[in-house]
């Protein structure tokens, strides 16, 4: 007797547990044993109830009846999983109204590290694989029901979660962590995105660059290259997480003495970026339209409005501007309508090295290829974006610093034997690392090419998702350094909140810049007099 009550617990218990954390899994791993998490879910619990008395009245659920219930839970089970993804990779739950638009993307990064045809088999099987598992554990739930033992142990383990309820103990999941709550969740995201969509309008109806008299336009920065030089995934993160802070923080500590050696003078603040963990181009758009873009359609939005951004006001200014992108594999239609005269992909560049992880090519071959490709010159109206990608996730393989002529390093012999082996057992130590590398790159080519007459800016796009660089102090804060060795150029900061030097001060009254704020800012502080001022 006691051996047919163990074969029927043996059977039941496990697939009722195995569907109590499918159905409420939760969106941060570390939960997963959290007390929301701990009871049984509520619609398994019913689904048991309901086949125990089912079985009491004669009745037992055939393969049909329990392959509609696998139907029916595995779109909750994806859509848990959909916010477990977007929990770990962006640092929010999953948006139904924006982030299928999100895929391909994804796509690109996981395939810089899976062959295109392992990771095409992995995806087709994981719904196969998910709703095989459902199936099994429907079935192990309701085939014990068959025999009075299995029958007994059922309604031991619900009056048992009953008792515990009612005792103050997590005898059931909360029912938002249940299925009719998934759905619930998901329609409510959905309801908000289509505001957010609403309220652009009215963004769109402002034009900071049109308030602007054309002759007063960005007037005192007139025959000087300005360039922006994105540094992928720097946020503040990475100077408040104890496992990279020495590294960062020494790093800067370094650049500023080298730059300060070489004549440049430094900024340092701190900006809100618009995401977390990815989406870099949301980031770069936010800037150069001064308009919030957290979700790919609110850019698509942007773009299709004509509104002129700050590149365009560059553009109109006198300035040629250029866009070097070498994560770009294919055309960049978008970069007309952002306002750049040229862009530069990966096949613009000479660079026939190894790539690095998703980076195509390092940071020391970009700006040595840039170097060649779009000299900057004293007095030059060059205005010119870039984006470093040496510090983009996976963080592995990383390059090694490479001493050599700018010759080598733009195509890539500099780099011939490189170690491409990855190692994602220390992807937050070789983010790091990544940083300190992009960050030297770039102080490299600061002091050997940049003249005395340019403005530079640079920013992070986002800091890295939490289990990488612990977003806890940092938040969406990345760090912004303004650099020129014409001081004159850093006068009209003065008033943003700003520190000397290339170390952010980190304090709770420190003021942040909305990066959707830092376009009209920039406009005020370098155009003729306005009634706004700076």
């Amino acid at each position: 007797m006691l051996k047919a009550y163990f074969s029927a617990a043996l059977r039941l218990l496990p697939a009722l547990l195995l569907l109590s954390l499918a159905v409420g899994l939760p969106a941060v791993p570390g939960a997963m044993l959290g007390p929301d998490h701990r009871g049984l879910a509520v619609e398994p619990a019913l689904a048991l109830a309901a086949g125990l008395i089912a079985a009491y009245a004669g009745w037992r659920p055939g393969r049909r009846c329990v392959a509609a219930a696998a139907l029916l839970t595995l779109p909750v089970v994806l859509m848990r999983l959909a916010d477990l993804v977007a929990q770990m990779v962006a640092g929010r739950p999953f948006q139904p109204a924006f982030d299928p638009a999100l895929i391909p993307a994804l796509w690109d990064v996981l395939a810089a590290s899976l062959h295109p045809l392992l990771l095409t088999l992995v995806v087709a099987l994981i719904p196969g694989l998910l709703l095989g598992l459902l199936f099994l554990a429907f079935a192990g739930l309701m085939r014990p029901l068959a025999v009075p033992a299995g029958r007994r142990v059922a309604l031991g383990v619900l009056l048992g979660a009953l008792t515990l309820q009612l005792a103050g103990i997590e005898g059931f999941q909360p029912p938002a962590r249940g299925m009719v709550a998934a759905w619930r969740d998901q329609g409510e995201r959905w309801v908000a995105g289509r505001e957010v969509k609403a309220h652009l309008a009215a963004a769109l109806a402002e034009d900071p660059v049109g308030a602007i008299p054309p002759a007063e336009l960005l007037s005192a920065l007139r025959g000087r290259p300005v360039v922006l030089a994105w540094v992928e995934s720097y946020g503040l993160s990475a100077l408040t997480d104890p496992r990279h802070e020495a590294v960062v923080a020494g790093r800067l500590s370094a650049l500023e003495a080298a730059l300060s050696a070489s004549g440049f003078h430094a900024l340092t603040g701190l900006v809100e970026s618009p995401v977390l963990g990815g989406r870099s181009w949301l980031a770069h758009g936010t800037l150069r339209a001064g308009i919030r873009q957290d979700q790919p359609v609110l850019q698509g939005a942007v773009l299709a409005s004509g509104r002129p951004g700050l590149v365009n006001a560059f553009q109109g200014a006198g300035w040629h501007t250029v866009a070097a992108m070498p994560g770009l594999s294919g055309p960049w239609p978008e970069g007309a309508r952002w306002g750049f005269d040229l862009t530069l992909n990966r096949s613009a560049f000479p660079y026939e090295g190894p790539a690095f992880g998703w980076s195509p090519m390092p940071d020391q071959a970009l700006l040595a290829a840039v170097e060649q490709q779009v000299p900057l010159k004293p007095g030059q109206p060059l205005f010119l974006e870039m984006v470093l990608t040496s510090s983009h996730a996976p963080w592995t393989p990383l390059p090694s610093w490479r001493e050599a002529s700018v010759t080598a390093l733009a195509d890539g012999s500099a780099f011939a034997g490189a170690d491409l082996a990855p190692d994602y057992l220390d992807m937050a130590g070789h983010y790091a690392r990544s940083i300190d590398y992009s960050l030297r790159a770039l102080g490299d080519w600061l002091v050997r090419a940049v003249p005395d007459d340019a403005l530079v800016l640079v920013l992070g796009d986002h800091p890295a998702v939490g289990w990488i660089a612990d977003e806890a102090e940092g938040g969406h804060k990345v760090p912004l350094h303004i650099l020129s060795r014409d001081p004159s150029l850093l006068q009209p900061l003065k008033g943003w909140g700003l520190v000397d030097g290339m170390l952010p001060e980190v304090t709770p009254d420190n003021p942040v810049i909305p990066m959707q704020d830092l376009m009209e800012k920039l406009l005020n502080a370098y155009s003729g007099p306005r009634p706004r001022g700076v």
